[in-house]
């Protein structure tokens, strides 16, 4: 059974503060090192120096990045920069972004979600993660004991019952970021209507959108602190998660393209000279030589083709392709009656026919390796113009341009127990890192 409950937020003091725009982040997995520059320049209290802080050449184990953070963290609270909120709440948090030429508007709630394994017919990932991710959250959430932005899931409701509840009144706080999207967050502090939607949420599974590294570590911490202090009550079983209706209209899903490199020239030249025995291979010939221009006609490209595993590449140059997947039917047909060759054969599963997943398998056959290096032989951008602009620098060898998975897709693939390969989604826009954080030492409800 699902159980969430509200929780005293921790939140700018903007009256000390000023422009909240200047202190908040997306989630640590979405800021590149410029950005991170430009985040420590933008304000002395920016979230970035706890989320993501700077290492340097002289930290060890008594100073360092995580120490730092708790440091920050702690010093804030004193000189009333960040300030808990009086009562506990259910916090409605709305976003309002501009998406191929469309105005989105979508609603959901930030609780804590007491915390349950996967596999408990409750919770369902969609996607592998990465190792070393998980070790740096979880020291951070060690040193600090704090969620500084939510985890984002979705629900079924196609009643909109809860929905009915997240109406803003007042808001606490409104602010656009540095993608124009505007946040505005809320509260319920009603207790009656914090009750029924806690209810309403018991019978409901939760579909893990994003957050992936951080709800594994949340467990990770629930564990470690269980066998350390089995008599400790606070809120170590909890974790902040913003919870968004699968039923709106707002839920979009960007594709995450690859970049493959650091391979040895004869590796580079075996996936080129292979490409034909997995896929159909037409040449493009694009109108620029603007990266920008390019990357929209690929895309626009992609579009065009019915088969549902369609593929951009650019070998750098003017050599920019369309791979279509050999021994597939169009769109139109179900792909379980003629599998792609270059699938195993084994049983057919949803995750079988999802782009990601075929383009996985088939670059480790060619490249015979089982998990490729992130940041050095494979990498994950979802702005197109970036990824050709990353391999006409040399940076990479090859880009491979997808089209974004359908909510569908991503449903069937938690249902069937199985899991995309990392960065197989980009749920957009993500929620904000400093809007709302959470104490994991304050007791939570009854029980927790």
């Amino acid at each position: 059974m699902l159980k969430i409950c509200p929780f005293r937020g921790i939140i700018y003091n903007q009256k000390k503060i000023g422009e909240l725009a200047k202190v908040i982040t997306p989630p640590y997995d979405v800021i590149s090192p410029p950005d991170q520059k430009l985040y420590y320049t933008s304000h002395p209290y920016n979230i970035i120096r706890i989320i993501l802080g700077k290492k340097y050449p002289e930290d060890d184990g008594k100073e360092n990045k995580y120490i730092r953070a708790r440091r920050f963290f702690r010093e804030w609270f004193s000189k009333g920069m960040l300030k808990k909120e009086k009562k506990k709440a259910i916090y409605v948090y709305e976003k309002e972004y501009h998406l191929e030429g469309k105005i989105e508007k979508r609603r959901g709630f930030l609780a804590l979600m007491k915390l349950e394994e996967f596999g408990s017919g409750v919770i369902f990932p969609h996607e592998e993660t990465f190792p070393k991710p998980g070790t740096d959250r979880f020291r951070l959430l060690k040193s600090c004991r704090a969620n500084f932005n939510p985890i984002f899931s979705l629900y079924l409701d196609p009643s909109h019952l809860i929905d009915q509840y997240l109406a803003i009144k007042e808001p606490i706080s409104e602010v656009i970021d540095t993608d124009g999207v505007k946040h505005i967050l809320g509260r319920i502090e009603d207790e009656n209507a914090i009750n029924e939607v806690c209810k309403a949420m018991e019978s409901k599974k939760l579909f893990l959108a994003d957050g992936h590294h951080r709800y594994l570590t949340a467990l990770r911490f629930r564990d470690e602190e269980r066998k350390r202090f089995p008599r400790l009550k606070n809120g170590r079983d909890f974790v902040m998660m913003y919870f968004l209706n699968m039923e709106t209209d707002a839920i979009s899903i960007l594709p995450v393209h690859r970049l493959i490199g650091g391979l040895e020239p004869g590796k580079v030249s075996k996936l080129k000279s292979r490409m034909e025995d997995f896929f159909q291979i037409e040449r493009l010939s694009l109108p620029s030589a603007n990266s920008k221009i390019q990357g929209e006609c690929i895309v626009k490209e992609l579009q065009k083709k019915e088969k549902s595993s369609i593929f951009g590449m650019y070998w750098g140059e003017d050599r920019y392709y369309l791979l279509s997947l050999k021994g597939e039917e169009s769109s139109s047909s179900s792909l379980a009656h003629k599998r792609p060759k270059v699938l195993p054969n084994t049983e057919w599963e949803p995750s079988s026919e999802v782009n990601t997943v075929i383009l996985d398998k088939i670059l480790k056959k060619i490249v015979v390796k089982d998990k490729l290096e992130k940041g050095k032989e494979v990498d994950f951008v979802k702005d197109k113009t970036e990824a050709i602009d990353l391999i006409k620098k040399g940076k990479y060898q090859l880009a491979f341009f997808l089209r974004a998975l359908s909510l569908k897709e991503v449903k069937g693939v938690c249902l069937s127990g199985k899991k995309l390969p990392p960065k197989s989604t980009y749920f957009y826009p993500k929620p904000l890192s400093g809007l709302v954080m959470r104490d994991l030492d304050e007791k939570i409800c009854q029980g927790g």
